[in-house]
């Protein structure tokens, strides 16, 4: 009985990709609106267009490009530990969501993850973790409400992703890590790209090792066969 009714409700790619861009979409228009009405706008931190100055944008680009590069060295390192916890990380190609969107092309999966680090580093770092450095500002704390901040910002952003006990601890330390991103150049579009350029990477990665895992099974099946 169970098994027609999945069937039934399995999303279709382009279900899929509508669903994720529509997502992360909904994060953005949240932050604006949440910065509209409460304070402080995450337009704060975004560079000012100005055609005849573009370097701030250009800076925030690449710096952000590259800021993705230690996460992605640090994960693969973390990969290698043989803990169990760690282990079910390689097995997230498993999970309903994350086997539906390696079902996708890779143009589609660039798309969202720039969706994704637009949605969410403007949810997160852009309103979220201003909102609460505001907040703490009127407190006698012993520590910056700016650090504060950020550690609560990157815990709410790690629970956000709820796929595995490790999965939210990891994303919240890289809640923290674009945290730091944000505070050391003060352009949103450093936090926004790092996490676009990772979830990229990872999402594309993920893809070929399904696809080759499935390759792989195929011929032997044909070769016992």
């Amino acid at each position: 009985m169970s098994e027609p009714n999945s069937e039934q409700h399995e999303q279709t790619p382009d279900e899929v990709f509508a669903t994720a861009v529509l997502f992360e979409t909904v994060l953005a228009v949240a932050a604006i609106a949440l910065g509209w009405t409460l304070g402080p706008s995450a337009r704060e931190y975004m560079p000012q267009w100005n055609p005849e100055d573009l370097l701030p944008i250009f800076r925030g680009i690449w710096q952000g490009a590259l800021a993705a590069v230690p996460m992605l060295v640090a994960v693969e390192l973390i990969r290698r530990i043989p803990w169990q916890p760690i282990r079910e990380l390689e097995q997230l190609s498993d999970d309903q969501m994350i086997g539906a969107l390696v079902r996708l092309r890779v143009p589609e999966l660039l798309v969202i993850s720039l969706c994704a680090g637009v949605g969410e580093e403007l949810l997160f770092r852009g309103w979220l973790m201003g909102w609460l450095r505001d907040g703490l500002s009127s407190l006698e704390l012993p520590l910056d409400p700016v650090w504060i901040a950020l550690v609560l910002s990157s815990i709410v952003f790690g629970f956000f992703h709820p796929i595995t006990k490790m999965y939210i601890f990891l994303a919240a330390i890289m809640g923290c890590y674009f945290g730091v991103l944000l505070v050391w150049s003060e352009n949103l579009l450093v936090p926004i790209m790092a996490h676009a350029v990772y979830d990229a990477v990872q999402l594309v990665i993920t893809k070929r090792q399904v696809e080759s895992k499935s390759a792989t099974e195929s011929s032997l099946d044909s070769s016992g066969a």
